[in-house]
């Protein structure tokens, strides 16, 4: 319990404190005592109990606030300074709800920065610990790609504050897939697995069914990290490949149709709604700008159904390359008008039409597409025909969905 010199309160009182200004007493809401804090725009509360003698307020009400470029970190007006345990509670707290608020906090003073630093890893681990949002993320690698551009540019180890940061990225890029029009599933045309249940029913186990699926393509994203060399990298995840399962292979095989379908059903009717009259340049309208399309191609030639799939088959390549991250960057990325990752996205789509050319021309050497080799590995193990792959691989996942619990 707080209490201020020469009165003794018969209920507890909160603490506020801001990093530039310090506020008042207000009337508490819960018996213990807590901490409302605010910092880079992110608020939350902290509960704590404090012996009698830790702050002292003769003649004023109670203020905490944060000595800027000084050894102090939270500190009363009557000049005591908070116990680090306290300050690494609310610190915790400011990390649990926006990860990336670290960068402001270590900037508040050399003894923030020396905090942060020191348990780091005790933090992350903390924060992390439990959290179902990070189930899918592949949090349990030791080394991870970050979705700083370029990817491969930046990998992050596992318990430091830019891990924790990109698992809650990958988080938002699997709830933001699951439900795009790119992973639609519930089609009957292109024979996707399904079950004779209540479509709400369905979505639901649908939904389950791509999560898993995208851990498995943020796990072969993931293995290929700190290689930069195409040859290196497609060694590597052809060799992980190799060690999956036959369940995981169907997993992974379908999850990669459909994105790519997705992709394919989404730029011929945007192309089909887009076309000039004359000779037909593609010209994106803003909630459609993600689609890309050179604009040296006539539309005769851009409505062909091959052409498209070619941009498919890239697309496809590029989203196990890179993982979830590209197929968000270059749906979403756009949004993001800092780093735009949609233009990146877009230039590596168009290196690899361009790639797919010169290799189509007999001017370069080229690498068979990761889907190929995951159908061809699939086969091995199930020992079935690449012309008759899909009709196992469609039973192992409707048997999946069929164990699934639902609520």
């Amino acid at each position: 319990m707080v209490v201020a010199s020469g009165a003794r309160p018969t209920q507890p009182r909160a603490f506020h404190f801001q990093s530039t200004t310090s506020t008042r007493y207000r009337p508490p809401r819960r018996f213990l005592p807590s901490v409302i804090f605010r910092v880079n725009g992110v608020s939350g509360k902290v509960f704590f109990s404090l012996s009698r003698s830790l702050l002292s307020y003769p003649h004023q009400e109670p203020r905490i606030s944060i000595m800027h470029g000084s050894w102090d970190l939270f500190r009363s007006d009557g000049g005591i300074e908070l116990v680090p345990e306290l300050s690494l509670l609310i610190i915790q707290q400011v990390v649990d709800e926006c990860p990336n608020a670290i960068r402001s906090l270590l900037l508040l003073s050399k003894s923030f920065h020396s905090l942060l630093t020191r348990f780091e890893k005790s933090i992350t681990h903390r924060v992390s610990y439990n959290d179902q949002r990070l189930a899918y993320t592949n949090n349990d690698a030791q080394i991870i790609l970050s979705s700083r551009l370029p990817p491969r540019d930046n990998p992050v180890r596992a318990h430091s504050y830019p891990w924790l940061s990109e698992l809650r990225c990958r988080s938002t890029t699997i709830d933001f897939l699951a439900t795009h029009d790119i992973t639609q599933m519930v089609d009957h045309t292109n024979d996707w697995p399904t079950m004779d249940v209540p479509k709400a029913e369905l979505q639901c186990r649908l939904n389950l069914f791509k999560r898993k699926a995208f851990l498995l393509l943020y796990r072969l994203a993931d293995c290929a990290v700190g290689l930069d060399r195409t040859g290196n990298i497609r060694a590597r995840q052809s060799l992980f490949l190799d060690n999956l399962s036959t369940h995981e292979l169907a997993t992974l095989g379908i999850m990669v149709e459909v994105i790519g379908q997705g992709y394919f059903t989404l730029t011929k009717a945007l192309l089909s709604s887009e076309h000039r009259n004359n000779d037909v340049l593609f010209a994106p309208i803003a909630e459609s700008s993600y689609f890309y399309s050179p604009t040296s191609v006539p539309y005769n030639d851009t409505m062909n159904d091959n052409w498209i799939r070619e941009c498919m088959c890239v697309f496809e390549d590029l989203t196990q390359r890179h993982g979830p991250y590209f197929a968000w960057a270059y749906l979403a990325g756009s949004d993001d008008i800092m780093r735009r990752p949609d233009l990146w996205a877009r230039s590596e789509l168009k290196q690899g039409l361009d790639d797919m050319n010169a290799f189509e021309l007999g001017y370069t050497m080229s690498f068979a597409s990761l889907q190929s080799v995951v159908w061809r590995i699939f086969c091995k193990k199930a020992n079935c025909s690449l012309q008759d792959s899909w009709t196992p691989a469609k039973a192992i996942i409707e048997a999946e969905l069929a164990q699934y619990k639902i609520d």
